[in-house]
């Protein structure tokens, strides 16, 4: 199946007017939700659906603890996850005075998602492209 994309306006990355851009995205074709994943799970082994969904929904519960307790969670053959926390940069010599919150200089805090190599590579090597129609190319 090959991966969809399309091509989308960008901003200018020159910052120069009158010259539009665009580039290629990939093409959301759905969602593969947790009860997507129950089926084919149940389907291709011997599981009951309850099972699968009682394994999955735990799973979950546990990924989602040990990333809030700063562990990386490492989902052999297809990456890592970690909570990750956007910083702004502060003087050195802030830190030492009795006002220095360093939680002021945050910006965000997420996810971040490491795929592993095996998985990279064998996206890169089996992939197949498609562009869809898109309304800069009418």
């Amino acid at each position: 199946m090959p991966i969809n994309y399309q091509i989308v306006k960008c901003t200018n990355p020159k910052g120069s007017e009158g010259v539009e851009y665009a580039t290629n995205r990939t093409k959301k074709t759905g969602d593969f939700t947790t009860i997507d994943i129950c089926k084919e799970v149940e389907r291709s082994t011997t599981c009951t659906k309850a099972d699968v969904v009682a394994v999955l929904t735990a799973t979950k519960e546990v990924i989602k603890d040990h990333i809030l307790q700063g562990q990386r969670v490492v989902l052999d053959e297809l990456g890592a996850l970690q909570a990750n926390v956007n910083s702004r940069c502060f003087a050195r010599a802030a830190m030492g005075t009795d006002s220095f919150m360093p939680s002021s200089y945050i910006r965000s805090v997420g996810i971040r998602f490491r795929p592993n190599a095996d998985l990279l590579r064998y996206v890169r090597m089996n992939r197949q492209l498609k562009r869809v129609p898109s309304e800069l190319m009418a």
